[in-house]
C-alpha cells in the first residue's frame, strides 16, 4: 500500500485539522459572545482556559509527531507532551492512563505516533502501556470497557497492507508510522475484547 508524498500530506493536514477545529470553533464563538470590557465569568473563564489547554497539548504533540526533524529535549518532557495529548482524547470522567518505558528524546517521533495509535481506539477508560527495546516497540491498550472495533479493524487492513475503505485520514498516524519506519519493519496487531497489542520490529 503505497501513498505519494502528496497523499500522504493531504492524509496528516486532514487528520490534524480534524482535531483542532472542534476547539478552535468553540474558542471562537466564546470570544464572540465576550463583551469588551467587562470581566470574565468564572464558567467563561473555566471554558477558555480548557480549550486553551486541548489547543495547546494537540498542536505540540501533532509537531512532535508529523513534524520534521522534532524531539523532545528530555524523556520527561516527551512523557509530558504525551500524557498532556492523552489527557485530550479521553472521555470526561474516563481517562486514559499513559506509562513509558525505554522511550528516549530520539524515538519521539514513532513514541508519539504509537500513543496516537493506541488512544484512538478507546471508547472510555483505559491505559496505554509503551515497551521499547533494542528489538521492539510493544505498544499495549487495556479497557475494562470494549474498543473502537472499526478503528481495530481498519488497523489490521493497513498492517496487511491494505487501504481502509473510508475515513482514511483518521489512520493518519499508523499510516505514517509505517512510512517513517519503512515497510520492511514488521507490525504485528493481537486483539481480544479487552486488550490490544501492538509489536513493531
Amino acid at each position: 500500500m503505497d501513498f505519494s508524498t502528496t497523499e500522504l500530506a493531504e492524509i496528516v493536514s486532514t487528520r490534524t485539522c480534524h482535531d483542532l477545529i472542534g476547539n478552535i470553533g468553540t474558542l471562537k464563538n466564546v470570544l464572540e459572545l465576550i463583551e469588551p470590557n467587562t470581566p470574565l465569568d468564572s464558567d467563561t473563564q473555566n471554558l477558555l482556559d480548557g480549550v486553551s489547554f486541548v489547543l495547546n497539548a494537540r498542536q505540540k504533540f501533532f509537531r512532535m509527531a508529523f513534524g520534521l526533524e522534532t524531539h523532545a529535549a528530555t524523556a520527561e518532557d516527551l512523557l509530558k507532551l504525551c500524557a498532556d495529548y492523552v489527557s485530550t482524547v479521553g472521555t470526561h470522567g474516563y481517562p486514559i492512563q499513559l506509562n513509558l518505558r525505554g522511550a528516549s528524546p530520539q524515538l519521539s517521533k514513532p513514541v508519539c505516533l504509537c500513543v496516537m495509535i493506541a488512544a484512538d481506539v478507546f471508547i472510555r477508560s483505559g491505559s496505554i502501556d509503551i515497551d521499547i527495546n533494542k528489538d521492539n516497540i510493544t505498544v499495549r491498550a487495556v479497557t475494562d470497557f470494549k474498543f473502537n472495533e472499526n478503528e481495530i479493524a481498519d488497523y489490521q487492513k493497513i498492517i496487511a497492507n491494505q487501504r481502509p475503505e473510508s475515513n482514511i485520514s483518521q489512520y493518519a498516524q499508523l499510516i505514517y508510522l509505517r512510512n517513517v519506519l519503512g515497510e520492511n519493519v514488521p507490525m504485528k496487531l493481537n486483539v481480544n475484547a479487552n486488550e490490544m497489542t501492538l509489536v513493531i520490529g
